[in-house]
């Protein structure tokens, strides 16, 4: 640990505490020499101790914020390796493929759109920004799906919810493809919202499953092996969605065979349902509630959110929302950039893909490990910027602006979801979820449509790369915005929350562990009167801010559907 980098003890704390929250509570000590002199004391006395005695008197409830490596009473003897069941690995292997298995439709058609922009917009006779409210109507039901996600686990359970998910996901497709045969915006908005309503969901489900079914690192694993099969199947939809269309010499045939691997994944999905069954394994009940818990929204404790917590909401919402808009276009750009046909343009455009296939679990494990999310999501930022650098004004091969971008695809996601987990009690997680994947799909739905307006604006009727000129401005723009928003993370991280986010494993553990212990607020967390805190100016405006993006977002889908 480094005692310069991450113990400035003096030190504003999490929760509302923070000076961007409303409030503030100083703690220090007169010497940061006096530190470095008491941690090299003898080595009889344990770490907690010595942690105890720095953070004496914290006021910050972190119970649960390293939730992954809890395990339930219920369900450890099952989940910790002891049990004496022969099948258990079979068991966990046979969850675990289908786990990963039951989403690959959801991430294959959800960029088979993208790699076809030229040539939807043609047959469907849209406009750049009709064709961003099509690609945003997913992710405009999930501005409110995220705050639905315990009702929805509470209401169903795991294998019956699983069900839905992938129905409403098969059903979607089945839908779009149906449109294009019928040649109708209408139609395919109305599939799309169906697709959006199941993809929204099925990330839950996943988490649920596996969360069942692995324990700590065994879990992490888990889940990056989750998000790795996620970018493959986007990597391959960008890919074939051409070469499908050409082979077949109708452009629908690439929704028709996104909607046959959406298909298969809901027959997988059917196997773990009965296999579970026929095993007599059902999620316990003390996972479900955590996991209810998890994904609940409470309303009354959006006030309680330290100022860390709506800057790195603020960051998903920038990066966020400029990977998945960059995704939706790039495979045009390049086409019209560098004078390629379709084919090409879309496998040129998927290799953005492909690198977080491979990085994401190792990146998981050092970010785990070593810490420094700061600096890694400040370089996801800068990474944006060069490939939009490198892209938009070079005629380098796109490859390589491809595979930059990627880098940031890969960093970012890591360093940002793990972070609300470090500075968001157990109590409010689910909350904060809520509030956090909302204001990355209200980015998504926005960004979009501003896209394809500025596209539309810059156009003579003559569809060249020059359309694209006022899009990448604004892209740059959107990753200096990012930048700013990163280095503002990294600052309060240092200052104010004793650096959280970019300590190593060791002092994380510790600290936290105190920090349960220890925490004046700890147990049931009691919601703020929003009629109360609404009156207090630092702690409302970021929450009207969402609030107010989120019924923009729902406004301008509106203009451009109609």
């Amino acid at each position: 640990m480094n005692g310069k980098q991450n113990l400035d003890l003096k030190v504003e704390f999490i929760g509302e505490h923070s000076p961007l929250a409303g409030t503030s509570h100083k703690n220090s000590l007169s010497q940061e020499d006096s530190f470095i002199q008491t941690s090299n004391q003898s080595h009889n006395e344990t770490n907690h101790e010595h942690i105890s005695r720095i953070f004496q008197g914290s006021p910050v409830d972190l119970s649960g914020s390293e939730n992954i490596e809890e395990i339930d009473e219920a369900g450890r003897e099952f989940n910790d390796g002891s049990s004496t069941d022969p099948n258990l690995f079979k068991y966990k292997f046979f969850a675990l493929l289908c786990t990963l298995l039951i989403s690959v439709g959801s991430h294959y058609s959800a960029h088979t759109l993208g790699a076809l922009k030229s040539t939807i917009k043609k047959e469907l006779d849209i406009t750049n920004a009709q064709y961003g409210a099509l690609q945003s109507s997913v992710s405009l039901v999930n501005t409110i799906i995220p705050v639905l996600g315990g009702l929805f686990i509470d209401s169903f359970g795991t294998s019956l919810g699983s069900l839905l998910a992938t129905s409403l996901i098969m059903t979607g497709s089945v839908i779009v493809a149906i449109s294009t045969n019928m040649s109708s915006f209408g139609v395919m908005v109305l599939g799309r919202i169906i697709y959006g309503l199941g993809s929204g969901t099925i990330v839950t489900v996943q988490e649920t499953i596996l969360g069942h079914w692995f324990r700590g690192s065994s879990l992490a694993v888990t889940i990056a092996l989750q998000i790795s099969t996620a970018r493959l199947s986007s990597f391959l939809s960008m890919g074939t969605a051409v070469p499908i269309a050409n082979w077949v010499g109708f452009y629908g045939a690439a929704f028709w065979a996104s909607s046959l691997v959406c298909v298969l994944s809901f027959i997988v999905n059917l196997m773990y349902w009965y296999q579970m069954k026929h095993i007599h394994k059902r999620t316990d009940v003390s996972s479900l509630q955590k996991l209810i818990l998890k994904n609940k929204f409470n309303p009354g404790l959006i006030f309680l959110f330290s100022g860390l917590f709506w800057l790195i909401t603020a960051e998903s919402f920038v990066l966020g929302s400029s990977w998945t808009t960059f995704l939706h276009i790039n495979s045009e750009f390049i086409k019209l950039k560098f004078g390629v046909n379709d084919e090409i343009a879309a496998w040129n455009a998927s290799i953005s893909q492909l690198l977080p296939v491979f990085l994401v679990p190792f990146l998981g494990m050092f970010v785990d490990k070593y810490g420094r999310r700061p600096e890694l999501i400040i370089t996801s930022s800068t990474t944006f910027l060069l490939s939009i650098l490198i892209l938009g004004f070079t005629m380098v091969s796109p490859i390589i602006g491809m595979l930059i971008f990627s880098i940031s695809l890969a960093l970012g996601p890591v360093c940002l979801i793990s972070s609300v987990a470090l500075i968001i009690p157990s109590g409010m997680l689910g909350t904060a979820y809520g509030i956090y994947k909302s204001a990355q799909n209200v980015g998504n739905t926005v960004v979009d449509i501003w896209v394809g307006q500025l596209q539309d604006n810059n156009t003579d009727g003559i569809i060249t790369s020059k359309d694209y000129q006022r899009v990448m401005y604004f892209y740059i723009f959107w990753s200096i915005l990012a930048i700013a928003i990163g280095t503002l993370i990294s600052y309060i991280d240092k200052k104010y929350h004793l650096s959280l986010l970019y300590s190593n494993k060791d002092y994380r553990i510790h600290a936290l562990e105190y920090f349960r212990e220890n925490s004046e607020v700890h147990g049931d967390l009691q919601p703020q009167s929003i009629l109360s805190s609404m009156t207090n100016l630092p702690k409302s405006y970021p929450v009207l801010v969402w609030i107010g993006f989120l019924l923009y977002s729902w406004y301008l889908f509106g203009k451009y559907l109609l």
